[in-house]
């Protein structure tokens, strides 16, 4: 009882003065008692007074619009949120390489391959963070979806995958229905990428002499590890980037630069996009520093990004990467016809981070003792792992309510962007 009112408290000063009892009564709050809600809601809660949000009226529609799409946004908020449930067990559980934002609009079919993308977030932490992060996304993908129950019949196809590659790591069953879809949306066509990407530069450009310069130390790097000349990486159009969800306050670039000729037909687009710190999360590490970013790529994706590496620009690190030409996000609206089609994605993502969880940097080797203790962990823990979940989903829409209707003031928010 003791750490049950510790905790709760711990999340109420972590979200601030802002009361979730403004939400409407109709919130759905299952078997969990009021007072666990109200303040699992709160450390979610942000407010469309934000002045992040004040600025781009278009996030905070998107945001309105679905749980899930809320979820996306306050990631840092909910990884917080899942340190301090797990706080009493934190030293029992087993450090693995997170993603950090696994959510299932995160699994994206590309050029190279499948699986999931995005590792802003990727560093080293306890296990339950991307495994609750992900029901979550599942659960709120389910009633998004109107399919009663699918969410937990999917989290249990993620266990048995995650399990799955613990025991065998080279397991590989790809959805193929999701899969096999996608690709048919795929136009082939590098002429029509360059295309794409010019109207996202045009759109906002910046002058590529102001980032040119920065990356100097970025073209060393390729050079020695792939022996790529300097005139590769000729910027040739530049311009600041500004999608997505959960990243889209993030300051991004997108370069378009020389190729190996100097014909336009071969030239590549890069994305530079800043690496924000770790400190607001309690208990995500990280010995590397900016390094983790393209790490966690290395160690997570099934295709690794091409041109992957770092620049350094006004004293921050930035992670760039190459386009692929064709690239597909999974859509909960449209990606998903049938409640198979979950599991199966369900199902590959927990053999993706059943595998990458446990691999070590190159140049050391892999154990099978921490293979062998996160299966232990998780069966002890999945009663656990399951309450979490179904907690932080009714606490998310919860969260969410509020935002659709907040009041809160601007100086109460604002911890999960900064």
């Amino acid at each position: 009882m003791d750490f049950v009112i510790g905790f709760l408290a711990a999340l109420i000063a972590l979200a601030g003065p802002c009361s979730a009892a403004s939400a409407p009564a109709s919130t759905p709050t299952r078997a969990i008692p009021a007072p666990a809600l109200g303040a699992i809601a709160e450390a979610l809660r942000i407010s469309q007074e934000a002045s992040e949000l004040r600025a781009s009226p278009a996030l905070v529609g998107r945001l309105r619009d679905t749980p899930h799409g809320y979820f996306r946004f306050v990631d840092r908020r909910f990884s917080e949120t899942v340190c301090r449930m797990f706080g009493d067990v934190r030293a029992g559980l087993p450090d693995v390489n997170l993603h950090g934002d696994a959510h299932i609009e995160q699994y994206a079919v590309t050029s190279l391959g499948r699986g999931l993308t995005d590792f802003d977030e990727s560093a080293r932490g306890p296990y339950v963070i991307d495994l609750v992060r992900f029901g979550v996304s599942l659960e709120l993908a389910a009633r998004q979806r109107g399919w009663t129950g699918e969410g937990r019949r999917a989290f249990e196809a993620f266990l048995r995958g995650y399990r799955e590659a613990l025991t065998r790591p080279n397991v590989d069953r790809p959805p193929r229905g999701v899969v096999s879809r996608a690709r048919a949306t795929f136009a082939f066509d590098h002429d029509l990428a360059l295309r794409h990407a010019d109207s996202l530069i045009d759109s906002d450009a910046v002058p590529a002499a102001e980032l040119q310069a920065d990356f100097h130390d970025y073209i060393a790097q390729k050079g020695r590890e792939e022996g790529m000349p300097a005139s590769f990486f000729r910027i040739k159009k530049a311009g600041r980037l500004k999608i997505g969800v959960g990243s889209v306050l993030d300051e991004k670039y997108l370069l378009r630069v020389e190729g190996w000729t100097k014909d336009d037909t071969d030239d590549q687009i890069l994305e530079a996009k800043l690496v924000r710190p770790l400190s607001d999360v309690e208990c995500v590490h990280t010995d590397v520093g900016a390094e983790r970013v393209p790490l966690g790529m290395a160690l997570i994706a099934y295709a690794p990004f091409s041109f992957s590496g770092l620049l350094t620009r006004g004293g921050r690190s930035f992670w760039v990467r190459g386009w692929t030409d064709d690239y597909v996000e999974l859509s909960i609206d449209r990606s998903f016809p049938l409640p198979e089609d979950l599991r199966q994605v369900a199902y590959d993502v927990g053999i993706q981070l059943g595998r990458a969880h446990p691999k070590r940097a190159a140049g050391t080797r892999e154990t099978l003792e921490l293979r062998g203790l996160l299966r232990q962990s998780t069966r002890e823990n999945e009663g656990r792992i399951r309450r979490a979940i179904g907690e932080l989903a009714e606490a998310t829409v919860a969260a969410w309510t509020a935002f659709r209707g907040s009041t809160c003031p601007p100086s109460a928010v604002g911890w999960g962007r900064p």
